[in-house]
């Protein structure tokens, strides 16, 4: 039944807008807002994913006020690492003239021909 009154009132809304989906949807939350039923059948399918998300939200900002409650370490941040890292000597930048990747490997004699037959059709004056 729970689900059925949701899809009515749906349905309702959508025949109000004239099929404008946008609008129904718009219209069937202001109706929640007044229909304590309604919104308890449209928020129930996602219920057990709210709940979820508000402890993991809670546990988030309790473990940036306090230490962690076991004995174990938290990993050692490793940003300095990174930044040292990138901004070293061996680092390239984007105006570095190194080259340190190998050249590339040299075409196959069909991969030449291919290429070659291509720009040959878009030669100007060429009208094929």
């Amino acid at each position: 039944m729970a689900k059925n009154h949701a899809k009515e009132k749906a349905l309702e809304a959508l025949e109000a807008t004239g099929n404008n989906r946008r609008e129904a949807s718009l219209l069937l939350r202001v109706w929640a807002e007044s229909d304590e039923k309604l919104k308890a059948d449209l928020v129930r399918p996602f219920l057990n994913n709210i709940c979820a998300l508000a402890v993991q939200s809670a546990a988030a900002g309790r473990a940036t006020l306090r230490k962690p409650a076991s004995g174990r370490k938290r990993p050692a941040d490793n940003a300095a690492s990174l930044l040292n890292a990138i901004s070293g000597g061996g680092a390239q930048t984007m105006s570095s003239t190194r080259s340190s990747a190998p050249p590339p490997p040299a075409s196959s004699a069909r991969h030449r021909q291919a290429v070659t037959l291509l720009a040959s059709a878009f030669k100007p004056g060429n009208k094929s």
